[in-house]
């Protein structure tokens, strides 16, 4: 291609054969593939001659309808994406039949006539599942004071704390044992009558499956402070969260309360 075209091109080839049905619909499949794309488009806008997609399952296609919307306009107008028929046609528009492997719909193999051109293509794999992060045990798991709740699908765990001295703080640290939860931190709480709750920390969804997530804040009133682990966006899934929560006296640093 760069003989053809006078320059070096990148032409991404993106094969979704096999694809299970869950990484096909999988929100960080498609963000992951929109975010490398975008990326190539952003800073090599010329080096780019299409983005196609092969072998797309027609689940896959029916998730990227209903993303569409949302995908920049650079992205869908280089993009082309085929199911299991006319890729072929489509690569060889562009690539030259004696450059593309065979198994693309080309003439090129390798020298000993393997048709993957493995001498000069390294083509994706499954990653071994000992590599997996979250095969790892959680660190904060380990530790002897922490503790554990779990929260049920369309569910919120509550956690109120009496702060009794001014600007003591309220430090935490807690991870899921799975997937994300939302956090939050607010003054005041449900089971105080009269008193009106003010947010604090708004509700932020934190993915802990590689690290626990760590935070501490000044309160800089006496009263109840209430932390909440909101697993209701949550349709089938229930969170197990390990978690330490503790309020430091501002004047000698001790914990005075932790649970």
């Amino acid at each position: 291609m760069e003989m053809r075209y006078g320059k070096k091109i990148f032409y991404p080839i993106y094969d979704f054969e096999g694809m299970t049905y869950a990484n096909a619909v999988n929100m960080k499949t498609l963000q992951n593939a929109i975010y490398i794309m975008k990326m190539f488009l952003d800073n090599y806008p010329e080096s780019i001659k299409r983005i196609v997609v092969i072998n797309a399952p027609i689940y896959f296609t029916w998730f990227y309808a209903a993303m569409k919307p949302i995908i920049p306009p650079v992205v869908i107008q280089k993009l082309k994406i085929h199911g299991t028929d006319g890729w072929k046609e489509t690569l060889l528009e562009d690539i030259d039949a004696n450059e593309l492997p065979v198994y693309l719909g080309g003439n090129r193999t390798d020298p000993d006539g393997n048709q993957f051109c493995e001498t000069f293509i390294v083509r994706g794999k499954p990653i071994p599942k000992s590599y997996y992060i979250q095969n790892r045990t959680k660190k904060l798991t380990l530790e002897s004071d922490v503790k554990k709740f779990t929260v049920g699908p369309f569910s919120k765990k509550e956690m109120p704390f009496e702060v009794r001295e001014e600007n003591s703080y309220l430090e935490w640290e807690f991870q899921t044992k799975n997937r994300d939860i939302d956090f939050s931190l607010y003054f005041g709480g449900k089971s105080l009558e009269g008193v009106e709750c003010v947010e604090l920390i708004p509700k932020q969804r934190i993915d802990t499956c590689d690290e626990p997530e760590k935070g501490c804040f000044k309160c800089e009133k006496e009263g109840n402070y209430t932390v909440a682990f909101d697993n209701s966006y949550s349709w089938l899934h229930s969170k197990e969260v390990y978690y330490r929560i503790g309020i430091k006296s501002p004047k000698d640093n001790e914990l005075y309360k932790s649970v």
